[in-house]
């Protein structure tokens, strides 16, 4: 807890409904929070001309922010309109995607806060544009280790998290389920169908929720146990969605090696997990029994599922919840 409250300038996507939890639970640790994210995702071109000048602005002079400069231009007054009833200096400003914002809406943030932080929850090749706002911060973070390893950087490594507060008990576990919630992307379909498959033909029953805008999508792609949908699924009810389940199922992507929020959700609320990401072998939770990773494993899926889950220990745990993690980032 926060004996003093500190002022806190919140920045990120509205994506999914997770910056809802962040407030909530950091006003229950005890910070003002000043709210700064906005739906980034809900852009439109207003015309033909404004596509044409993006893509010649990226693909000529490489410039990869003119597009959140016309996102903010068109749903970002309400950022705006906070930061100029902010009085003084807040203790902390965190961006999260720091890219979705203007490079001149980023300083005055940053002008607004004594210590500025930014945290790259999405591999930073991914969103190059993040690039040009590094050295305007205090700590940048990445979670990727391939970032981290990239020569020439400066960032500062963390990982994911939890939030060990959503976590109940006392919901209904369906057996042999096998859960994945995410956004389509046609270069890993492939994979997912291929997956939930081997979870059919082991007697498990998989349960994937696709999102995609694309309302047609559903007509192109099939699979028993694979549903699409054309709305994002809200965190707190994904959550939900999480503890009816029995077992977890990650898909890295290709822009990243870091481990996903899936990853932390199965160890924060003691699921097991099916993953892709060979790398989760070199992190302090990992366990045979707990984690199978698809195509490294000499035994069968059938053979992982009869596995005893075996419980993480406390600290180890702990430093993957949200209430430490957030106090890392703006202490440390």
């Amino acid at each position: 807890m926060i004996n003093n409250k500190k002022t806190l300038i919140l920045g990120m996507p509205r994506t999914f409904g997770i910056y809802k939890v962040i407030i909530d639970r950091l006003k229950q640790l005890g910070f003002e929070v000043i709210d700064i994210s906005y739906d980034d995702d809900v852009f439109k071109y207003k015309n033909l001309w404004d596509r044409f000048v993006n893509l010649v602005r990226k693909t000529i002079f490489n410039d990869r922010g003119y597009k959140n400069k016309l996102k903010f231009r068109s749903l970002g007054n309400s950022v705006l309109n906070q930061l100029v009833k902010i009085e003084g200096k807040a203790d902390y400003c965190l961006l999260i995607r720091a890219d979705i914002y203007p490079t001149e809406v980023v300083k005055e943030i940053v002008s607004k806060s004594n210590k500025a932080i930014a945290y790259q929850w999405d591999g930073v090749e991914r969103y190059p544009a993040v690039k040009s706002l590094i050295g305007l911060f205090d700590r940048f973070y990445v979670f990727d280790k391939k970032d981290m390893n990239a020569e020439g950087s400066n960032y500062l490594s963390t990982t994911n998290f939890y939030f060990e507060h959503l976590y109940n008990k006392k919901i209904k576990l369906n057996a042999n389920t096998f859960f994945f919630v995410g956004t389509f992307m046609k270069s890993r379909w492939e994979e997912i169908q291929k997956t939930a498959k081997l979870i059919v033909q082991n007697s498990g029953i998989p349960n994937f929720i696709l999102f995609s805008k694309d309302k047609n999508l559903s007509n192109q792609y099939g699979c028993e146990g694979i549903k699409l949908v054309d709305s994002p699924v809200d965190y707190e009810e994904m959550v939900k969605k999480i503890l009816e389940n029995d077992i977890l199922v990650d898909f890295l992507t290709n822009e990243h090696t870091g481990l996903s929020f899936r990853v932390f959700e199965a160890i924060g609320y003691q699921k097991k997990l099916l993953t892709n990401n060979i790398d989760i072998k070199n992190y302090d939770f990992y366990h045979p029994n707990n984690i199978y990773i698809i195509g490294h494993e000499d035994r069968s899926l059938a053979d992982f599922i009869k596995l005893n889950y075996q419980k993480i220990d406390d600290n180890t745990l702990n430093q993957y919840n949200f209430d430490n993690w957030i106090i890392k980032m703006l202490e440390n």
